[in-house]
């Protein structure tokens, strides 16, 4: 059977949420039997780098030199014991089979309409966050969608030969908008200009938008694939600090999985995001062949939270 490893990359990393959703997609996943070429998931890991090289290199070499203490466990994933708290969270989750009916829902994502890598033996998954989205060279990947030229990528997948790049955080965040009843196609103000800014902007515009600049210590450059306008926005999304009104950025939680459902059910933390993103790079990269059995946003949400619950 093929195997694969799963890898978030940047820093700071140790945060990450994102081993959490990959082993609940690939359980959801291996538990469907009418599913076919799937590979089994060897293991997941956060990867402390601020060059991409370091990140590449882990991808080839599957080791790193001091493996750190996910925050989550206290321990470092790929030994015993966070390995063990893991698998028993994931297993817990996997028990709620319909979501809570208190949070919004939204259509599933579509597989991707081109080109995907074969299955090889041996395949490498990432995650890219912060600094990592814009730092790969033309030469070294094979590009899909906008990633190139929103120069944005958060996704990756080396599948024994070559590695291919996409982004998934424009249409996750798009997700995120219409879940939470917001249309897209207007005015779209945007505060910052770095990876998931300029990958929002670029899926923003593909559906007819504009965006206006609202500021930020990074701007979007000017000749990106996006259209600038000076009217007034529709919604508003600050990509630097807390605020507006959809959030990007998630923190760590209190109470029990009732209080933190309720909360979510209002309120689009960047857990939303998160999973938005997530499924799309299942959906798009790295398993499309799979993507309409994928588990939907909001029951791949309420599964992370009661992980979350289970893990502290």
């Amino acid at each position: 059977m093929a195997k694969v490893r799963h890898g978030v990359a940047g820093e700071p990393i140790t945060h990450s949420l994102s081993p959490i959703l990959t082993s609940i997609v690939h359980a959801h996943l291996a538990a469907n039997e009418s599913i076919s070429k799937l590979p089994d998931l060897k293991g997941v890991a956060v990867v402390p780098s601020s060059g991409i090289e370091n990140a590449l290199a882990w991808g080839y070499a599957g080791t790193l030199p001091e493996t750190p203490d996910w925050d989550l466990v206290g321990s470092p994933l790929g030994k015993f014991r966070g390995n063990t708290l893991l698998e028993r969270a994931v297993k817990a989750s996997m028990k709620i089979e319909n979501a809570d009916e208190r949070l919004p829902t939204c259509s599933p994502p579509n597989k991707s309409q081109e080109k995907t890598p074969s299955h090889g033996h041996e395949e490498v998954w990432m995650s890219l966050t912060s600094p990592l989205k814009h730092q790969l060279s033309m030469a070294a990947v094979k590009y899909m969608g906008n990633s190139m030229e929103s120069s944005s990528v958060n996704t990756l997948r080396w599948d024994g030969r070559t590695w291919w790049a996409a982004t998934t955080d424009g249409e996750g965040l798009l997700m995120v908008v219409e879940t939470f009843g917001h249309e897209t196609g207007g005015v779209l103000g945007i505060i910052g200009g770095g990876g998931t800014a300029r990958s929002t902007a670029a899926s923003w515009c593909s559906r007819g938008g504009k965006i206006n600049q609202l500021g930020g210590r990074r701007v979007l450059d000017e000749d990106g694939p996006w259209e600038f306008c000076d009217e007034n926005p529709d919604l508003t999304i600050d990509f630097e600090n807390e605020g507006g009104d959809i959030s990007i950025k998630y923190n760590s939680m209190e109470g029990d999985i009732e209080e933190r459902l309720q909360y979510l059910s209002q309120n689009p933390d960047g857990r939303w995001l998160l999973c938005a993103q997530h499924l799309l790079s299942w959906a798009k990269l790295w398993n499309p062949s799979n993507a309409d059995k994928l588990p939907s946003l909001a029951l791949l949400l309420h599964r992370l939270v009661a992980c979350e619950v289970h893990l502290k």
